[in-house]
């Protein structure tokens, strides 16, 4: 493996695993950064090899053009749509990701764990009463949450985090029901179609992968099924939804809350703009965190041990 002179960068070393940049060093000139701005990272990316990357950044068509040394980019994500793989790929590039690592996804809990505190979060209306609290009050009575005991839940993609989800519902007691377009082996019942699970669901979760295809599956014409006692949640891809649709319907009264942990654009510096964040700030009934469900601690140290091997193995083999 003739990968001594190889220069990695690694631009977000903030709790990076120490064991990764350990390996990596056996093998490779590393560079660990931790880059905040576009024009930082274009400068440095002129002259590496191979580059590891968590979310701060979109690598875009314009950034990997200016660079003519890349031959690698590794990221401990599934979703791939901060980087333009086909752009990359059509150079002769080569992207180290989890997509398509079922096995070693299903030992990571994060993303369900998160999915199941924003609900909780929802359905007990903790952060208002927090918030209410903070301002010196004690108000029991402004806010009454409810039970999740024999709520019917629709778990919108039955995968490695939906089958997590759906059995902390089953803990909680909950009817949980499914809808995924691959043939999935599982006892809960399944729905022929995605209008029928939203129809019948209290709470849906949304956990279905993006691609081109997938961009605003939940549109309108979804929606509309819906109760106007509905909740969403999406821990999935901001762009999975169509998010003036969904605050169309939470300002008009058509579902009854959403959190989310992702947005449409997560790479505009005008986050403000969102309809989402507008409405959150109208005190609508929204919940958003900043794409932080899979980073925790553990996961980011056991992801980013299994892309440097999953790497190393890589050039192995080439």
């Amino acid at each position: 493996m003739m990968t001594g002179k190889m220069k990695l960068l690694i631009t977000e070393s903030e709790n990076f695993s120490e064991n990764a940049i350990l390996e990596l060093k056996k093998h490779f000139e590393v560079e660990v950064a931790n880059l905040f701005s576009e024009e930082e990272l274009v400068e440095k990316i002129k002259t590496v090899d191979v580059l590891f990357i968590r979310l701060r950044f979109k690598l875009s068509k314009e950034i990997l053009i200016q660079t003519s040394s890349l031959k690698y980019i590794l990221t401990a994500t599934t979703g791939l749509d901060h980087i333009n793989v086909d752009y990359f790929q059509e150079n002769g590039g080569t992207v180290i990701s989890l997509k398509g690592e079922a096995d070693f996804l299903g030992t990571i809990p994060s993303t369900a764990e998160h999915t199941w505190g924003l609900l909780l979060a929802l359905m007990k209306k903790i952060p208002n009463a927090f918030a209410d609290v903070k301002s010196g009050n004690w108000n029991r009575d402004n806010f009454k949450g409810n039970n999740l005991k024999d709520k019917k839940i629709g778990i919108l993609g039955l995968g490695r985090v939906g089958k997590q989800v759906a059995k902390f519902a089953e803990a909680f007691q909950m009817e949980v029901r499914y809808f995924d377009v691959q043939p999935i082996e599982s006892h809960f019942e399944k729905f022929n179609t995605p209008n029928d699970l939203f129809a019948w669901s209290d709470i849906i979760s949304i956990h279905i992968p993006y691609t081109v295809e997938n961009e605003k599956y939940i549109d309108k014409e979804l929606l509309n099924n819906c109760k106007s006692s509905a909740i969403l949640i999406n821990t999935s891809r901001g762009k999975i939804w169509d998010e003036t649709v969904v605050a169309e319907f939470l300002k008009e009264n058509k579902i009854k809350a959403i959190a989310t942990d992702v947005l449409f654009d997560e790479y505009n510096d005008s986050v403000s703009k969102n309809p989402l964040v507008q409405l959150a700030n109208l005190n609508y009934d929204i919940i958003i965190t900043p794409h932080i469900a899979g980073a925790t601690f553990e996961s980011m140290t056991m992801t980013e041990d299994f892309i440097v091997t999953k790497f190393l193995n890589t050039l192995k083999s080439n």
